[in-house]
């Protein structure tokens, strides 16, 4: 039976864009309900799945589509830091209230719900090295990994932020 799962991390916007980590890699959680102790995803867990068909979602409600991969107003990517997202909102009523309320600070994380995949235990928890399935990801009130840097960013403050992680990363000697 494929377990389904649902974890968060943050968002920032600049008009009707949203930018964003949907996903971070290598921080512990441990507001879930499936193991005991923490749970972390392991760096790259999302690469594979970059291609597939992927839903933006208000709170993980699939009557509350805010875009997707296929129509090219989702796009993912994942560096060293996370699942990085891009989100062109619609122009709808509910568009229009996810970036208000992204703007004023209400709505501060993200998730991502994914069928899983190869898991590792480890000491005090376990390691997501992979996921099945990425089947969205939502803006949402209580993300699961409440540790993540949440801000409302202008496109250029997020490509230094950027520039910022890998330079981090290389560095450190994980890129």
């Amino acid at each position: 039976m494929e377990r389904f799962l649902v974890r968060g991390a943050d968002v920032a916007s600049e008009g009707m864009t949203l930018r964003g980590y949907a996903a971070v890699y290598e921080q512990p959680t441990t507001r879930q309900r499936q193991y005991v102790g923490s749970e972390t995803i392991a760096r790259g867990a999302f690469d594979a799945l970059l291609g597939t068909d992927v839903l933006a979602l208000r709170d993980h409600d699939p009557k509350q589509i805010l875009g997707r991969t296929s129509s090219g107003t989702l796009v993912l990517n994942s560096d060293s830091h996370g699942l990085g997202f891009r989100l062109d909102l619609p122009d709808t009523q509910l568009g229009r209230d996810t970036a208000e309320l992204v703007r004023r600070g209400d709505l501060k994380g993200m998730s991502f719900g994914a069928v899983v995949g190869d898991v590792e235990r480890v000491k005090g928890g376990v390691v997501h090295r992979s996921f099945k399935r990425l089947v969205d990801v939502s803006i949402v009130s209580v993300p699961a990994y409440e540790g993540t840097e949440v801000a409302l960013r202008h496109a250029a403050e997020q490509e230094v932020r950027s520039q910022l992680i890998r330079a981090r990363a290389r560095v450190l000697g994980r890129d």
